[in-house]
């Protein structure tokens, strides 16, 4: 009786499992290659896969491959990663830059004037990190929001999608696979090109970018269970050797040529080959117009592959018509990513900050600037030297005590050599040719984040070299015999601006007074002389292209025997462009001595075209007397600017043409690279 119940119950569980079997549907995965920017057409193909109505149970990817790939198989759609990465500011992203606005003042002036700022740990410890252009920060605060909900150490078949990546092991130059971990470090590990990005140790593992060892890893995916592959590369064509004609090109070969490890035989396994054509565009090719483009086209290739594509559906057994459910997106994923400054305190180790900054344009020729600060740990103090090279050279040694919670305390000793040209009425009148020395001490950064006040006790000394008349209409009786001052400084600053370059929000104010001596309380046995400058610009967004800029600014001074090395000067782009107390203004391209009143309203209409696209207007009028009280007594000085800049990696680049009734003439400048 046993024996018969026994063999009842193994014929209904048979049963049972007979008629719950159902056949296992093939598994499809989707791999992605590497390629830098031009991995950005790898959303234009998912947006016809998802057209398609195809199924995707698996992803692999390398380098832009893993992060698209690692982004879609948390929950973010095609649509979603187009409207995602076509938003980014890319220039800011790929630096280790904090938020400008939440700096404080020193801070964002120089991230207004270097285009590469590197800091070095001195512990061994920390080296690595630092191994790099980029560590990459801002980069890991956006894939770490990007994958919210999924930014625990796990393992990555349990996303919705199950997912891997590839890393290269420059120890011994083996290919290492991620399948669990923290994702956004594995996404950022598999990008990491080697010299541009930090490397990322794991263990006694050295890893970067994926490419070198398995740059389109179908392997993978084969070997995670996939039966059929769509796969999409954005490799270019091979270069030939007349191709190979340039730095770049030979950069670009050796990499290309090492990122072909497996790639054939990898093909292989591909059912569905969606092949990119990415000519015309590189690796760093993070435009809007150049995405754009590189979405359409990877869109366009796979519509070509359409009829491949649904031969594969039928092959899964799926009716037309059909559509697959795709993984909801974490609604924290959504929310904006805040690149914020962290609070600054003395750090952990010594360490060295090093920036450089380049330019030219077509007044001041091509210029150099390079900044060390070496802060110290175990003391509050930071050593800080800063050189300029060009035709204005220059050294600046300054040490800062910052104790906690107390105002700083800075001592500075400032070196320049000025080959400076002076002009009248738009003609060259006279080259002065001096050195200026000048020591300080005083109190620093006295306020809050938007609002600093700076206490100090100067002294000068300029040895002039050198005065060459060249115009009839140059000025008689400047005095430039050596000389020296004892002045003390009170300067004022206020900055709420959300940019420090194209600014499209926020306000901007400066006020400095001096009084200048020879013998620490009166000037050539008379009270000294005192000078007053302000200005004040705000920013008024009138809508997402238009920003309309009104500014006011002047310079004052008072006393009598004023030198020609402290009197006004207007002319050029920039405040102290040429010279400490130089004045810019519309039309006026190199400096000019101007009265001892000069006060000054200018008007700038700004047009954002796109993300890194500007065109400038300016307009100008300023009155100047040597006394205030015939300060309206004369006609105004007026001028106008229309420019085009291009917001680059290393400042702005852009050409400026403006025209003023102080010259009577057109000037025309170009200009490569943030101001010093």
């Amino acid at each position: 009786m046993k024996a018969k119940l026994l063999c009842l119950i193994l014929i209904l569980v048979s049963s049972c499992f007979c008629v719950n079997a159902q056949p296992r549907r093939p598994r499809v995965a989707v791999v992605l290659s590497g390629g830098g920017a031009k991995g950005v057409a790898h959303i234009g193909a998912l947006k016809v896969i998802e057209k398609a109505g195809i199924p995707v149970d698996i992803v692999t990817g390398t380098s832009m491959g893993s992060i698209i790939g690692g982004l879609y198989s948390c929950g973010w759609n095609a649509q979603r990663l187009d409207s995602m990465v076509r938003k980014q500011d890319w220039t800011f992203l790929l630096s280790d830059r904090d938020d400008y606005y939440t700096q404080n003042l020193g801070n964002r002036e120089k991230q207004t004037t270097y285009a590469f700022t590197k800091t070095y740990t001195l512990n061994k410890d920390s080296r690595l990190r630092e191994a790099g252009f980029i560590q990459g920060k801002n980069l890991m605060r956006l894939f770490d929001r990007l994958t919210a909900g999924y930014t625990d150490s796990m393992s990555f078949d349990s996303l919705p999608i199950p997912f891997a990546c590839v890393a290269t092991n420059i120890v011994d130059n083996t290919e290492y696979d991620f399948h669990s971990g923290h994702l956004a470090q594995a996404m950022r590990t598999s990008m990491s090109i080697p010299a541009v990005f930090s490397p990322v140790r794991l263990g006694d593992k050295v890893l970067v970018d994926g490419g070198l060892r398995n740059n389109y890893p179908a392997d993978i995916a084969k070997a995670m269970g996939a039966d059929y592959i769509i796969g999409v590369t954005v490799q270019g064509a091979p270069r030939t050797a007349d191709d190979i004609n340039s730095n770049a090109s030979v950069i670009g070969q050796i990499i290309d040529v090492n990122c072909k490890n497996k790639y054939e035989d990898n093909l292989k396994l591909t059912d569905v080959a969606i092949r990119v054509n990415t000519k015309g565009y590189g690796a760093a090719s993070f435009t809007p117009a150049a995405i754009d483009t590189l979405v359409r086209r990877g869109e366009e290739e796979a519509m070509s592959h359409w009829d491949e594509l649904m031969a594969l559906k039928h092959m899964l057994g799926l009716a037309d018509d059909y559509q697959p459910t795709r993984p909801q997106l974490n609604p924290a994923a959504l929310v904006p990513v805040s690149y914020a400054a962290t609070r600054r305190e003395r750090p952990e180790y010594d360490r060295v900050q090093g920036s450089v900054g380049l330019r030219f344009d077509t007044e001041t020729m091509v210029a150099m600037q390079l900044d060390g600060v070496y802060s110290m740990a175990k003391r509050p103090v930071d050593l800080e030297a800063t050189l300029r090279l060009g035709k204005k050279t220059s050294v600046d040694l300054r040490g800062v005590f910052k104790p906690k919670h107390r105002v700083e305390t800075g001592l500075e000793y400032y070196f320049e050599h000025n080959d400076l040209d002076v002009f009248e009425s738009g003609h060259k009148s006279y080259n002065l040719t001096l050195n200026h020395h000048q020591a300080s001490i005083g109190l620093m950064d006295i306020g809050i984040r938007n609002l600093t006040m700076d206490l100090s006790a100067r002294w000068d000394y300029y040895n002039f070299h050198r005065l060459m008349v060249e115009s009839t209409i140059a000025h008689e009786g400047f005095d430039v015999s050596d000389s020296h001052f004892f002045s003390y400084h009170a300067n004022l600053h206020y900055d709420s601006e959300n940019k420090g370059v194209f600014p499209t929000r926020g306000a901007s104010f400066q006020a400095e007074y001096a009084y200048f001596t020879d013998n620490f309380y009166s000037y050539k046995d008379h009270r000294g002389f005192s000078e007053l400058s302000a200005h004040w610009r705000m920013s008024f967004p009138l809508n997402h292209i238009f920003t309309f800029q009104p500014m006011l600014y002047d310079r004052l001074l008072f006393g009598s025997d004023i030198p020609l090395i402290r009197m006004n000067g207007v002319g050029g782009q920039w405040f102290g462009h040429y010279l400490d107390q130089q004045m810019p203004f519309p039309g006026v391209g190199h400096v000019e001595i101007t009265d001892n009143h000069f006060v000054a309203c200018q008007l700038r209409l700004q047009a954002q075209l796109s993300t890194n696209n500007f065109i400038l207007f300016k307009t100008a009028g300023a009155q100047h007397a040597d006394a205030l009280r015939d300060l309206l007594k004369y006609s105004p000085m007026l001028g106008y600017e229309l420019a085009y800049y291009y917001k680059s990696l290393i400042g702005p680049i852009g050409a400026t043409l403006g025209y003023s009734n102080k010259t009577n003439g057109v000037n025309f400048m170009i200009n490569i690279g943030y101001e010093f």
